[in-house]
């Protein structure tokens, strides 16, 4: 298992409510770019649905197309991620068999985090080929 650690931007959040029947919690679909500069070069983009209360606490979860390059390999692979603002981070995993063109064979986890440093994303995988 391979991991990259490193910071990313995000380029675009487009948020649009889909169900305001109630005062609170707010139920919304966002559009979501990063930009990523470092081991994993290239961009993501994903769907995000998110809980956001009253308090401003929220849950989400999003499936995101990275097109990247890792390791001098360029291609896509998708991966689902979720979790909640308290704790400040988002874990999922690479979708099995999603990877494409010389990223086809990749597997893994993959993780966000968020705080007074910035925004990390943590990708541990493997390339078999």
């Amino acid at each position: 298992m391979k991991n990259i650690t490193m910071p990313f931007e995000v380029t675009l959040w487009d948020a649009q409510n889909y169900d305001e029947t109630t005062f609170s919690p707010t139920l919304s679909e966002v559009t979501v770019k990063k930009f990523f500069d470092g081991d994993m070069k290239g961009e993501s983009t994903g769907r995000l649905l998110m809980c956001t209360s009253r308090s401003d606490s929220a849950g989400y979860t999003i499936m995101d197309r990275f097109n990247v390059e890792i390791e001098g390999r360029k291609g896509s692979f998708v991966a689902i991620h979720g979790g909640m603002t308290d704790e400040m981070k988002a874990t999922g995993k690479i979708v099995p068999h999603s990877g494409t063109d010389e990223l086809e064979d990749i597997k893994g986890t993959i993780e966000f985090k968020s705080d007074d440093v910035g925004k990390t994303i943590i990708l541990d995988y493997t390339l078999d080929k």
